[in-house]
């Protein structure tokens, strides 16, 4: 019974860093879509059984000697989201991570320039080797705690490091990019050696392309959207009166996307100013300051606005709407484009989000109103009756929508598992586990972690167990011969 418990479930790792809201929720999206994909292979599998009438009871009960019935049930999916940065990496790096939402809030134009001087091979090489010794030995610890069948990555900073700490372990854990920039694609998506690269759109595929990569492994299945988009929810009107809203005036939604960043506060002043007819929703994200400041000064506002923080119901609020104000974030663009929403882009990440201007204006699906002024005029062309700029702009956003995307990946993500009633990369043909395919020192290194971390405070900051702690650490770059002693050891055992 263990066996096949060991062979029916599947662990799935992500690995993210919560920059921003839009890893972790493409992350989520994915996941939902395949423990629905799960839901719907079990209950295929349940429907094939047969079923036999016994003369002494009317309740049909499974016959025990079908074949159909000796056939192993579809495997369970266990699914584990990590921030690597914040919970497996060393000072600076996990520091220097968090200063993304800062500085695209208060610096914008800083990390635009940070982002286009980076975006070459030598300086992600070079950066990759002063990352690699902060988050190597936490990968291992990280890959050799959860056993993952299949990693797959939703960050590009963390590529090029991950594929070199799985070649340490020496498995055959496959490794998946799913790469959430439209447009403008990092250098640092594109880490070679990854087993597939899963881009949004043909402009992203064609980056890869450039790269004189594998052609065979990039896969283009849209941008990862929860799934939750594409399920039926209430009407237009039941939804405004949920939230409190007038049924005779158009609603607008302003989104800032995770940080709150992009404008948010500059365009609620700008439609209240120019006396719009509208109501407004207004979701500022984590941005707390941002969120206390708009509710001082709601009552002054000479339009109708509700204020939200981080919510969990945005389809609700983009179907009770009729125009989206929002940065240029991909996951909000893709996600107002599943519910039908033209798109007013406010601001943009410099370097990042510069690509998904042209995406939502060349194919027409919304514009870029950086003042106030172009702001409310295309807002006053959008909700004026029989407005011909909305009727284009939905037709267009109902062609360039991929709302099922997230099951497109969970499908491609789920092809790398290994075959059903077939032992996971962990376990061997006959159940047993497979011993690590690392030295003495590199276990040795992960006790001691482990043991450190259940120290008291007293004791694990003391002298002694930091310079032990220190002597057992290891380096990214383990030496060839130690690595091939590693192997010979492994055989050894199995």
């Amino acid at each position: 019974m263990s066996q096949l418990s060991d062979t029916t479930q599947r662990t799935i790792l992500f690995l993210i860093a919560d920059t921003g809201a839009g890893h972790r929720s493409a992350a989520n999206a994915i996941s939902n879509a395949i423990r629905l994909i799960s839901q719907r292979e079990q209950e295929e599998w349940n429907a094939q059984k047969p079923v036999a009438v016994h003369a002494s009871s009317a309740t049909p009960q499974r016959s025990p000697v079908s074949t159909a019935e000796k056939e192993l049930p579809p495997p369970t999916y266990r699914i584990e989201i990590v921030d690597v940065f914040e919970e497996y990496s060393r000072f600076p790096l996990r520091e220097a991570v968090k200063l993304y939402g800062p500085t695209i809030r208060y610096n914008p134009k800083l990390f635009g320039e940070v982002f286009h001087r980076s975006n070459r091979e030598g300086t992600v090489m070079a950066m990759t080797s002063l990352a690699t010794p902060l988050i190597f030995n936490g990968l291992l610890k990280l890959f050799t705690t959860i056993q993952p069948d299949v990693v797959v990555s939703i960050h590009p900073i963390i590529n090029f490091v991950t594929i070199r700490a799985l070649k340490q372990l020496g498995l055959q854990i496959p490794f998946i990019t799913v790469v959430t920039d439209l447009i403008s694609v990092h250098f640092s998506w594109f880490a070679p050696g990854a087993d597939a690269y899963i881009v949004p759109t043909e402009q992203a595929k064609q980056l890869y392309l450039k790269r004189k990569l594998d052609p065979e492994r990039v896969h283009m299945l849209g941008m990862p959207i929860d799934p939750k988009y594409t399920r039926e929810v209430a009407s237009k009107e039941d939804l405004r009166k949920k939230f409190g809203l007038a049924q005779d005036l158009p609603v607008v939604l302003l989104v800032g996307g995770g940080d709150g960043a992009g404008g948010l506060h500059a365009a609620v002043r700008a439609i209240s100013q120019a006396r719009l007819p509208v109501q407004l929703l207004v979701v500022t994200g984590r941005n707390k300051k941002l969120y206390a400041q708009l509710q001082r000064t709601r009552s002054r506002l000479h339009v109708s606005a509700h204020i939200f923080g981080f919510v969990n119901n945005m389809p609700e609020l983009m179907h009770a709407s009729d125009v989206i104000i929002t940065k240029a974030g991909p996951g909000t663009i893709c996600e107002a484009l599943a519910c039908d929403l033209p798109i007013i882009l406010s601001g943009y990440v410099p370097g990042q989000e510069e690509g998904n201007i042209d995406y939502v204006v060349h194919n027409d699906v919304g514009v870029l109103a950086l003042d106030s002024r172009t702001l409310t005029d295309e807002l006053r062309r959008l909700i004026k009756p029989g407005s011909p700029e909305l009727r284009r702009r939905l037709a267009n956003a109902r062609k360039l929508s991929r709302p099922a995307s997230s099951f497109a990946i969970g499908e491609e993500i789920l092809s790398f598992l290994p075959e059903r009633g077939q032992p996971g990369v962990w376990q061997r043909q006959d159940g047993q586990p497979v011993h690590y395919r690392m030295s003495g020192r590199i276990q040795s290194a992960i006790r001691i972690r482990r043991l450190h971390s259940h120290l008291p405070k007293t004791i694990a900051k003391s002298s002694v167990i930091r310079r032990f702690s220190k002597t057992q650490d290891i380096s990214s770059e383990m030496p060839e011969q130690t690595k091939r002693l590693s192997r010979r050891n492994i055989k050894d055992r199995i």
